[in-house]
């Protein structure tokens, strides 16, 4: 997996986070919205994927469509 999407993109955060995040938001059983709350609500899980913001939805949406296509993700 590259670290980044594309080298003309943001570089606010990394595939690698942005796949653990989704693991997260599939491991808890919730929406987007759910995993950003989680984010929101413990720095310590923050801290461990090294996020020095929290992604806005549409950045989830995008990372979990992209990660999907490229076969690092299955679809549900």
């Amino acid at each position: 997996m590259p670290k980044f999407a594309h080298p003309f993109l943001s570089k606010d955060f990394t595939e690698h986070q942005l796949y653990a995040i989704q693991v997260l938001r599939r491991f808890l059983g919730t929406d987007t919205q759910g995993a950003i709350d989680k984010l929101a609500d413990t720095p310590e899980l923050r801290q461990a994927l090294g996020l020095a913001a929290i992604p806005d939805p549409a950045t989830l949406f995008q990372a979990e469509a992209r990660l999907t296509r490229k076969g690092f993700l299955q679809e549900f």
